[in-house]
């Protein structure tokens, strides 16, 4: 592991095929004017700045939109068909209670997006005139009650007079100003609590979530008299009790996360402290840490084999037959004891160790050959990740910049959810027109249109016959028409807006460490502040050229996601496998053109911080560049990034069995006494694991990047230079050491 390779290694490496045919352009002639990033640039692809000034602009319309018709509230409490919270706003702050007029109409798919199209109003208490038995006004009508009575029992829209209208106008559609019938509705435990910071303790009992689910226990019988179709009742409930179910469980989770969010708080922490240790071992002792890495991951690899199959022999002989899926029970609800042991479950089944075993099993023999086959390309793999440790040790600020794009990911992250929560709650005043009445052939007033006050009141001055017969009456609050296209335009501005960031940070820190490999003597000449240089001179020619790369991620990052959102959306019909072919075949097309683009992308925003070209040429040079050095670019470049992948899943492997061990309660009992008990245990994990490789992504990618501009200044070094007194290499004596090149001195005296 010393870093010398033999001399059949060594050819090897050095073997590389260079094309020199011309057919990805000629290679770089020398240029002693040229000494890194060239200060004299212009303003580059000035356009696509303005495109994204002119969406940021479009985005700030949007959420003024959202702020004035929305309130994040109504996601908590039930709200009413005239957009007030029951139990919170004044009107109906001594009623709870949310009731649903015709459970029937909850049946539609869309229901757990739109809610259920039917009246709503708040009430004190979930009715139930009939002693736990269904009631309604047929059955009340047959027993021959009277008016009065049948109307007492009736629950009805807020303004509604029952004493000027009979039963039958009051029950009649399309008003409905009373519900004709009404289901008993059941109780249970919901996740309103008092908290320890330990442990969640639920004392409140109440309807489901606050909204009168019906009980389905007589449903046979009344669906049959009332001439109600059975199945939309059933289908109707069970799709409020799953959405409602849904609300419910991220309640539960939410409840687990206040109950550990301490010891989560203090997992992140300890997986930063260890990144950073990580790092700055890196910057001492790169060589033995990725040489660790990759060592350090066959062991993790391994290990996790190892316990996968001994878990898998474990539970061989258990009975796995579990039902997983559960139609709507006639009396209960989904018991909580019984979800929370759903996740559970699957760590119970063997097969679900067999695949850890097989996954975990393949991807070390991956591994294993990787280091078999390719240890020669390894160690000059080595060789470029040991230049990035010692550039960013000279330039020692680039280590901590990842901090600030990633501060501005997380403000673009709160505002996306900021304005998507205001628009999801985003509602407008629906109004119908009452009473028809025809003024000319060209205005008519239709009942039940839709119509808007300041509209029809100035039509009706030019209309005096239809102004005592036709009105303008309120009908309830729906969703924004427009809410649909407010949502896409918002998804797809944090998509732009976090690429946009990223490359931002990319460009800066490829201009901060081209500057360093070009510096011929870095002790002497290097830039005092190189990453503030390079920071204002891409925020000076560039954020056009920024703005160009990270709209061609974003649009192929948005059909993907939208590709996938039709899959989930069409997946219960796609019994065609023609046509199932087709969506995974368009999906994993769409994947491998991000990958490339990001490959492009990445290469151009290095050539632009040298050379201060658009895009478009820069991108055709990088690629030309890379092309006429193909196999030693392919094979080093993707080692090196792999080697660097392996540091970060060292990091996070470490973390995250820590945090299993701890949440599972495998510690001493002075430990254990200090965690909580969680409803789903592994849901910390996930979190904690997700945290933690995201922080050693921050610190990595410094490394990433430091590596990727090396690699390609050292392919322009080579073309450019020749090693001689005029074309001195740039590239740093351990490397040429590494390749077998040096710099010739002048002769002196007629000596070399």
């Amino acid at each position: 592991m010393s870093g010398k390779v033999s001399a059949e290694e060594f050819n090897m490496v050095m073997s590389d095929e260079v094309d020199g045919s011309g057919k990805y352009g000629h290679p770089r002639e020398f240029d002693e004017k040229f000494h890194g990033p060239i200060e004299k640039r212009s303003c580059t692809d000035v356009t696509c700045l303005l495109m994204l000034v002119a969406f940021i602009i479009g985005w700030c319309v949007i959420a003024v939109i959202g702020f004035n018709h929305g309130d994040p509230t109504i996601l908590v409490y039930p709200t009413d068909s005239y957009g007030q919270k029951c139990g919170v706003d004044e009107a109906v702050k001594d009623k709870p209670y949310l009731f649903f007029f015709d459970i029937t109409r909850c049946a539609k798919a869309n229901v757990l997006t739109d809610g259920c199209r039917t009246p709503q109003v708040c009430v004190k208490e979930c009715p139930d005139p009939n002693d736990g038995q269904p009631w309604s006004v047929k059955m009340e009508i047959a027993k021959k009650t009277t008016e009065n009575d049948i109307k007492q029992k009736l629950i009805c829209k807020y303004d509604v007079d029952k004493s000027t209208q009979t039963v039958a106008e009051l029950i009649a559609l399309p008003k409905q100003q009373c519900a004709k019938f009404i289901i008993p509705s059941k109780t249970r435990n919901i996740s309103d609590s008092s908290w320890k910071w330990k442990a969640p303790v639920k004392t409140v009992k109440s309807a489901l979530v606050r909204r009168c689910i019906p009980s389905l226990a007589n449903i046979e019988k009344f669906s049959d008299e009332e001439d109600v179709e059975k199945a939309n009742m059933k289908k109707g409930v069970a799709n409020l009790i799953e959405f409602f179910n849904t609300k419910e469980n991220l309640e539960l989770l939410f409840q687990d996360l206040k109950a550990s969010w301490v010891v989560i708080l203090g997992c992140l922490v300890v997986g930063a402290v260890v990144a950073g240790l990580w790092i700055c071992l890196m910057r001492c002792f790169a060589g033995i840490m990725v040489w660790f890495s990759l060592f350090g991951m066959i062991g993790v690899l391994g290990f996790s084999c190892y316990y996968s199959v001994d878990k898998y022999i474990e539970l061989k002989s258990v009975n796995e037959t579990i039902e997983f899926r559960r139609e709507a029970n006639t009396d209960v609800l989904i018991s909580e004891e019984e979800f929370n042991s759903q996740l559970e479950t699957y760590l119970k089944l063997k097969n679900t160790w067999l695949a850890f075993a097989i996954i975990t099993g393949t991807l070390l023999g991956i591994l294993l050959l990787i280091v078999i086959f390719l240890r020669s390309r390894l160690y000059l793999a080595v060789a470029l990740i040991k230049q990035g440790a010692r550039a960013v040790s000279e330039m020692s600020f680039t280590i901590f910049w990842p901090i600030v794009p990633w501060f501005w990911q997380v403000l673009v992250i709160g505002w996306f959810l900021l304005v998507g929560v205001y628009l999801a709650t985003a509602t407008e005043e629906v109004y119908l027109v009452n009473g028809n009445c025809t003024c000319s052939d060209t205005q008519r007033f239709i009942e039940n249109e839709r119509c808007y006050i300041k509209s029809f009141t100035k039509a009706l001055e030019s209309c005096l016959p239809c102004k005592d017969i036709s009105t303008c009456t309120y009908q309830n609050h729906q969703k924004l028409s427009q809410a649909f296209y407010f949502h896409l335009y918002n998804i797809f501005g944090v998509i732009w807006l976090l690429c946009f960031v990223n490359d931002l940070g990319d460009m800066v820190l490829a201009g901060s460490f081209a500057g360093w490999y070009w510096t011929f003597n870095r002790k002497k000449d290097l830039a005092l502040f190189p990453v503030a240089s390079s920071f204002f001179r891409t925020v000076r020619y560039h954020l056009g050229t920024v703005a160009f790369g990270s709209l061609i991620i974003s649009i192929i990052k948005f059909i993907r996601y939208f590709l996938e959102y039709v899959d989930a959306k069409t997946r219960q019909y796609q019994d065609n496998p023609a046509a199932k072919a087709v969506l995974w075949c368009m999906k994993c097309c769409f994947w491998c053109l991000e990958k490339f683009m990001k490959f492009i992308n990445r290469n151009a925003y290095i050539m632009v911080a040298v050379y201060g070209k658009n895009f478009c040429v820069s991108a055709r040079d990088s690629f030309f560049l890379v092309m006429r050095n193909a196999l030693r670019a392919f094979v080093l470049d993707k080692v090196t990034d792999f080697l660097l992948f392996l540091g970060k899943l060292v990091v996070t492997g470490i973390v995250a069995i820590g945090s299993f061990y701890i949440f599972t309660h495998r510690f001493p009992d002075s430990v254990n006494e200090n965690i909580p008990e969680l409803n789903f245990y592994l849901v910390p994990v996930i979190i904690i694991t997700i945290g933690v490789y995201c922080i050693a992504s921050v610190f990595f990618s410094v490394y990433e990047m430091a590596v990727d501009t090396l690699f390609l200044c050292f392919l322009e070094d080579c073309e450019r230079n020749d090693g001689s007194p005029e074309k001195p290499y740039y590239m740093p004596k351990e490397l040429m050491l590494i390749l077998g090149k040096q710099n010739k001195k002048l002769e002196q005296n007629g000596a070399k």
